[in-house]
C-alpha cells in the first residue's frame, strides 16, 4: 500500500504518525512522499515505516510515484483543487474535513470521482470509541424511542486568530458551521437520519469580527429524533465536547475528546434510576474511558486494511455531501432569521 500526503501541518503529521502505527503493527504501508511548500526540509520523525519519507516539490512529483492513496491535509482554500487533481489521476483520496468550503465546492469534488467510492472525507469523530458505542446503542434501541439529542463543541482559539486563515471567509469558507461544524453535523445525521432538518437558530460573530460566525446555536428535527440541539463555538474559553441522547427508557452521555477537552467518557443511565435509593448519577454505568489518541489510526485502518471489524465505515463522499447540504441549510436558516447579524 503506497500512500502520499499533501500538506504537512498538524493534520499531515498526525496522519503520518497513524500510518506508522499501522505499519508497526505489520501492515505493509509505504509513505512515498510528502508535498508541502512551507516545509523547508523533512527527514521523518521517529521510526519511519519504510526508510526516510521524502519531501517532494509539488503534487505532480507525488503522482509520478503512483500512490494507491493520497491524504489531502492542506488548508481549505487549496485542498479542493489538489483533491480534484489527484482524483483525476486515479488514486483513492482521503480529504480532511470539510468537503470543500461550501456546498458548491463539495458537489464539484463528488462529481470529480472517476469511479465509485474513490473519495472519502476525514470526519473522524465517528471513530472515537465513546461515540461509536453511543451510536451503536441508539441503533439497537437501548434508550427506547428517542426524544432529544444535544451536541456541543466549544473552544477559544488563541490571541491573534483574527489574522489566521481559519477565520478568513475566503480561505476557510466560513466559521464554526464549517469547522468544526462538519464533525458535529455528521454526528447529528448519524444519530437522527437523513431527514434531519434545521428549524431555527442564532449566531454570533462579534469578537474577532472577520465576518464569519464564531458561535451558533441550531435546533433541528427528524422523524426518529424530534429535537436535536447543536451548539458550536470558538469563543468558549474552556474546551468542551459533549453529546447527550435521551430516550423514553434511558440516556447516553459522551464527554471529552482528548487533549485539552479531557479524556472521553461514555456513560449510560436508565429512566428513574434514582428509585433504587441512589442518586441518579450514582446509578449510571461507565461504558468506556479513552484518551482518543487512536482515533486517526482507527479511521485509517478502516480505509486501508481489508476486513477491519469496526462499527462504522469512514465517511464516503456521498455521506459527506449530505452533511454539507445540511450545513448549507443551517446557514440559510441563520440568514433567514437574522441570526448572523447579532454583534456585540
Amino acid at each position: 500500500m503506497r500512500v502520499g500526503i499533501v500538506g504537512f501541518g498538524y493534520m499531515g503529521r498526525t496522519r503520518l504518525d497513524a500510518l506508522r502505527a499501522i505499519g508497526a503493527d505489520g501492515v505493509d504501508i509505504e509513505v512515498v512522499g510528502v508535498v508541502d511548500p512551507h516545509v523547508p526540509e523533512f527527514h521523518g520523525a521517529g521510526v519511519p515505516v519504510h526508510g526516510r519519507v521524502p519531501l517532494l516539490p509539488d503534487l505532480n512529483s507525488l503522482l509520478l510515484l503512483e500512490p494507491d492513496w493520497v491524504i489531502i491535509a492542506a488548508p481549505h482554500r487549496t485542498a479542493a483543487e489538489s483533491c480534484r487533481r489527484v482524483l483525476a489521476a486515479g488514486p483513492q483520496v482521503l480529504i480532511e474535513k470539510p468537503m470543500g468550503r461550501n456546498l458548491e465546492e463539495a458537489q464539484s469534488l463528488a462529481a470529480s470521482q472517476v469511479r465509485n467510492r474513490q473519495l472519502c472525507v476525514g470526519l473522524n469523530y465517528r471513530f472515537f470509541e465513546g461515540i461509536g458505542r453511543l451510536l451503536l446503542d441508539v441503533r439497537q434501541g437501548v434508550f427506547g424511542p428517542l426524544v432529544s439529542a444535544s451536541i456541543l463543541m466549544g473552544h477559544g482559539y488563541q490571541p491573534g486568530m483574527e489574522r489566521n486563515w481559519k477565520l478568513d471567509p475566503e480561505e476557510a469558507g466560513g466559521g464554526v458551521l464549517i469547522d468544526p461544524g462538519s464533525h458535529l453535523f455528521d454526528l447529528a445525521r448519524l444519530l437522527a437520519g437523513d431527514d434531519l432538518t434545521p428549524a431555527c437558530g442564532l449566531g454570533y460573530r462579534g469578537f474577532w469580527r472577520t465576518g464569519v460566525e464564531e458561535e451558533c446555536h441550531l435546533l433541528l428535527h427528524a422523524r426518529e429524533l424530534p429535537i436535536v440541539n447543536v451548539q458550536l463555538s470558538v469563543v468558549r474559553w474552556r474546551s468542551t465536547f459533549r453529546v447527550e441522547v435521551f430516550g423514553e427508557d434511558g440516556y447516553g452521555i459522551v464527554e471529552g475528546r482528548g487533549r485539552s477537552y479531557g479524556q472521553q467518557t461514555y456513560r449510560v443511565g436508565r429512566r428513574w434510576g434514582w428509585r433504587s435509593g441512589l442518586r441518579q448519577r450514582e446509578t449510571e454505568t461507565l461504558v468506556c474511558r479513552t484518551d482518543g489518541a487512536t482515533v486517526f489510526e482507527r479511521e485509517l485502518r478502516a480505509l486501508l486494511v481489508p476486513g477491519e471489524d469496526l462499527p462504522l465505515p469512514p465517511a464516503s463522499a456521498e455521506s459527506a455531501l449530505a452533511t454539507m447540504r445540511l450545513i448549507d441549510a443551517c446557514e440559510r436558516t441563520l440568514q433567514g432569521n437574522g441570526g448572523q447579524a447579532l454583534l456585540s
